[in-house]
């Protein structure tokens, strides 16, 4: 969009006004000043884009007028075009932008301002674009700062143990926003509050966030926000005026309160696993004091019933003593006495390879649980 330039005439010459005020009125915004004082007076109210000075003014020395601008840091940005004399265009200490010489025809005046007003064009235009860049690259440079929290949260959420921990985690980065906020946790029927301020959480804060966590994962209520997960919700009281920050906050927030969720899930499995493997090596202390203890029995049972048939061996040889049985008989009967013995030996020797196979199991379900510890595992300090 084309904006009509600002222009201040300085000139005493009536004839000359009168001849192009109404072809300069077609282009710029106009300003005249007969009087070298008035224009400048008028500079330190509101600059122009062009200062169309005439040196031939009658109450100043309007050559050293436009040098004066020229070395005021607040008006050394204005456009000086002189009307002056072929002298003065050739002095070594002009600082004017440009020049035309006087006497000089309209075409001239008129081509060389209409030069001018391109070159104004491509100037303003190439403002624009680098005051666009740069606030592309302050806009950038922002958001990889803010997202550069988000970051350092999650490299260092992994040395986190708990949830408490988490949570002092999580406060630290809402600090680098410079925002106020609340965290909440809610787990297996436990929960832990924390704020930004490290005041007390009240009961009209609990009462809040208990409200607003069933209003969806993302809520923004005039300069509130809260984010909400499973495990995790982030209310934050005060976003930033700024829309541009605000937005790139809220995108922040809701990834930082992502990560915060995952760390928090990451816990939980942890102590769900830990859990598991305790009560695995509770089994497996179990199966292995109940092997020994039939192992010992076994051991046991066998010498008793060893014992048992060596004393009904005895006795039925004794026995076959004092019956008075043929000694053939007598021969065949122990001979069976004996391979009966050996058969029942044989037959509680087998168990060995069982309980063999049991403690092999026993081998691999330690192995399987690891070394757990005596001490039970807390989320919360």
């Amino acid at each position: 969009m084309n904006r009509t330039l600002f222009l201040f005439l300085a000139t005493a010459d009536e004839a000359w006004i009168a001849q192009h005020k109404e072809a300069l009125l077609q282009d710029f915004d106009l300003n005249i000043f007969r009087l070298g004082a008035d224009c400048q007076a008028a500079l330190a109210d509101r600059q122009p884009d062009i200062l169309l000075l005439d040196t031939a003014l009658p109450d100043i020395d309007a050559y050293a007028m436009h040098q004066a601008i020229r070395d005021d840091f607040s008006t050394s940005d204005v456009y000086q075009l002189l009307l002056c004399s072929e002298e003065e265009a050739g002095r070594e200490d002009f600082v004017g932008n440009d020049f035309i010489v006087k006497p000089f025809s309209e075409r001239v005046f008129f081509q060389k301002l209409a030069l001018l007003k391109k070159t104004l064009a491509r100037e303003r235009i190439a403002r624009e674009q680098m005051s666009y860049a740069q606030n592309v690259a302050m806009t950038a440079m922002s958001s990889m700062g803010e997202l550069g929290v988000v970051m350092e949260f999650l490299s260092k959420s992994f040395s986190c143990r708990t949830i408490q921990s988490v949570g002092e985690l999580s406060l630290k980065a809402l600090k680098q926003y410079e925002l106020d906020g609340i965290i909440h946790f809610t787990w297996e029927g436990e929960n832990y509050t924390t704020r930004t301020d490290a005041c007390e959480i009240t009961q009209e804060d609990r009462e809040h966030i208990a409200q607003m966590r069933t209003l969806g994962r993302l809520l923004e209520l005039k300069e509130q926000l809260i984010v909400n997960f499973e495990h995790t919700s982030m209310l934050i009281k005060q976003m930033p005026d700024d829309s541009a920050r605000c937005g790139r906050i809220r995108d922040n927030i809701a990834t930082l309160c992502e990560g915060v969720e995952s760390r928090v899930l990451g816990l939980l499995l942890e102590h769900d696993n830990l859990l598991k493997q305790q009560g695995i090596r509770y089994a497996v202390c179990e199966i292995r004091d109940s092997v020994a203890n039939l192992y010992e029995r076994q051991v046991a049972d066998m010498a008793t019933g060893r014992a048992l048939i060596a004393k009904v061996t005895d006795d039925f040889e004794d026995a076959f003593v004092h019956m008075n049985i043929m000694p053939d008989i007598e021969n065949l009967l122990i001979s069976q006495l004996v391979t009966l013995r050996q058969k029942i030996t044989d037959i509680w020797t087998q168990p060995d390879e069982v309980e063999a196979k049991l403690r092999s199991v026993v081998g691999s379900l330690e192995t399987l649980a690891g070394e757990v510890g005596a001490c039970e595992a807390r989320l919360v300090e």
